[in-house]
């Protein structure tokens, strides 16, 4: 059981790390059924279960990055093997009345165009090279990213690489296509 202080020292850790876990976890999720959230809770459910072997304030992030990751590929695996008769995502809302500190439409359509692009992109990576991705654009070096993913450093960095090689290809070609 833990004491006071050291619950006080992991709530504030939670608090903190949450908002960055949830992004990672929305990304690498994509259109998946799961929620990012509830992936979020179930590995800092797991994560805390261990709190007594792990100094978390230090390498928690790691910890439950590498736990995150873990879900959201088995969420991703389960989504495929199973079949949907959903189509396309939850919609947008009805705009709000014309606001002249909002964009224009002409560029809200640009800018969802660009990342409706970019979620294609995106989607068509390997999940290990997304995974990859996704972490070193939330800051992580490749060192951190190989503990995350359990692969190697060198590994890691190739991952990045070709994530990057991939999406520029995949994104030219889809912008040659709206010329």
């Amino acid at each position: 059981m833990l004491n006071a202080n050291e619950r006080a020292v992991l709530n504030d850790w939670v608090r903190a790390v949450a908002p960055r876990a949830i992004a990672y976890a929305r990304s690498l999720l994509g259109r998946s059924s799961a929620d990012p959230e509830d992936v979020v809770q179930e590995a800092f459910l797991r994560v805390l279960r261990h709190a007594r072997d792990y100094d978390l304030p230090n390498d928690g992030v790691k910890i439950l990055f590498r736990t995150v990751s873990n879900l959201c590929i088995n969420a991703s695996v389960r989504a495929r093997n199973m079949a949907s008769l959903e189509t396309g995502g939850p919609e947008d809302g009805p705009m709000a009345v014309a606001d002249e500190s909002l964009p224009l439409p002409e560029e809200i359509v640009a800018g969802r165009e660009l990342e409706a692009r970019l979620n294609r992109a995106m989607a068509g990576l390997p999940e290990l090279q997304r995974a990859a991705l996704e972490l070193r654009a939330l800051g992580q070096g490749k060192q951190a990213i190989a503990e995350i993913l359990e692969i190697t450093e060198s590994h890691a960095g190739v991952l990045v690489h070709r994530a990057r090689q991939t999406l520029a290809g995949l994104l030219a070609s889809d912008l040659k296509e709206q010329e």
